[in-house]
């Protein structure tokens, strides 16, 4: 009996090793995962930007920590740099192209590099679905980059045309393109296996409020340190970036009760998340956080900015609270908000609408039919 094959192509220049760096391999090798333990491939191929992937992965797999069916293909030690980069991902299809031909089907992760999985349906004919998170066009037009703009949406277009079947994350990006039966709308998901499990309320748990995500200006962050320090809400943020240094600034100038607790593994950071009563995430714009389904699962009061992605997933009053803009002053309103609500029922909506509409069988199901043409 054939063996059956998934390669997967990392989104433009990322790699295990950075996944690990940032804490996240372990969120996000689970879909990969579950490609092998539910028989939809026997073997799993990474395309990835690091010469140094096959080894992590093999110490990976040896301590236990990742299937053994996972396998990189090795990048060549001149794919590193940034050049390198940029010609890997237009002649890696070639340099590989015995393994792009003999896998089932290729999916890229994000659109960034999708080109490669383009160029080799072209060279093998191997089926192509497209997957994107957040969208680069729409990413690059909110953050009005129009010269990028210039190049993403036509590259989106095209990749819609030319695969065989697309899955797009959320529902506006759904809604923005073209009506077909190989055009599936595919939220992001959580492993709720791996969620703890929720010993109490959020109304008894310590009032104290937590941030998970990268320290980068879109991320409204010196509005939710002025916000929580005006509240009086001592505040917990899981993450690094370029703002760190400004932030620990402003939390001492404020005298606001903030932790700065760095990259931390996903695994640590989810047994953390039940003991928070409060979760922020108040971007000037998202795609589909999974951060935030993670917060939802665990239980916590959801407070998110008015952001597409995030207004998406949480419904006002109902399973969380939305700020009315994205001022210091509109998120503390929230928190006042919050704290005259029920808590409790907030919490019981969020963890229902996740297992229902966010989980990882649910999206499975869909990348099984993307994957291989049917639903069985």
């Amino acid at each position: 009996m054939s063996s059956t094959t998934i390669l997967v192509v990392f989104s433009y220049g990322m790699s295990v090793s950075r996944w690990k760096s940032m804490g996240i391999l372990a969120k996000e090798k689970v879909i990969f995962e579950a490609y092998l333990s539910s028989g939809l491939a026997d073997q799993v191929l990474w395309f990835t930007y690091d010469p140094n992937d096959a080894a992590l992965v093999a110490e990976e797999q040896a301590a236990g920590r990742l299937a053994a069916g996972i396998r990189v293909l090795p990048a060549p030690s001149w794919a590193s740099g940034a050049l390198g980069k940029l010609a890997y991902s237009l002649v890696g299809p070639w340099l590989k192209r015995d393994d792009f031909a003999g896998a089932q089907a290729v999916i890229n992760h994000q659109t960034s590099g999708c080109w490669t999985g383009l160029i080799a349906r072209t060279l093998t004919g191997t089926r192509f679905v497209y997957r994107y998170g957040h969208s680069l066009w729409r990413r690059h037009l909110d953050r009005r980059q129009y010269a990028r703009l210039a190049f993403s949406w036509p590259l989106d277009r095209l990749a819609l045309a030319c695969s065989d079947h697309a899955l797009v994350c959320t529902h506006s990006d759904y809604q923005a393109t073209p009506r077909s039966s190989k055009i599936s709308h595919c939220p992001n998901f959580i492993d709720l296996a791996g969620v703890p499990q929720i010993s109490w309320p959020p109304a008894k748990r310590a009032d104290r409020a937590v941030y998970v995500g990268r320290l980068m200006p879109f991320k409204n962050l010196f509005s939710l340190v002025e916000a929580c320090a005006d509240a009086r809400l001592p505040l917990d943020l899981y993450g690094d970036g370029p703002l760190r240094e400004e932030l620990e600034a402003l939390a001492n100038r404020l005298g606001a009760d903030c932790r700065f607790l760095g990259v931390r593994p996903n695994e640590e950071v989810r047994a953390a998340l039940v003991e928070y009563r409060w979760f922020f995430l108040v971007s000037n714009y998202e795609a589909m956080p999974k951060a935030l389904l993670e917060g939802m699962a665990a239980g916590c009061a959801c407070i998110v900015s008015p952001n597409y992605g995030c207004a998406e997933v949480v419904e006002d009053g109902v399973d969380g609270l939305i700020t009315e803009d994205f001022s210091a002053d509109a998120i503390v309103a929230a928190i006042e908000r919050g704290r005259q609500a029920d808590l409790d029922a907030l919490s019981q909506a969020a963890v229902s609408k996740v297992r229902h509409h966010y989980s990882l069988d649910r999206v499975l199901a869909l990348h099984r039919r993307a994957l291989v043409g049917r639903s069985a």
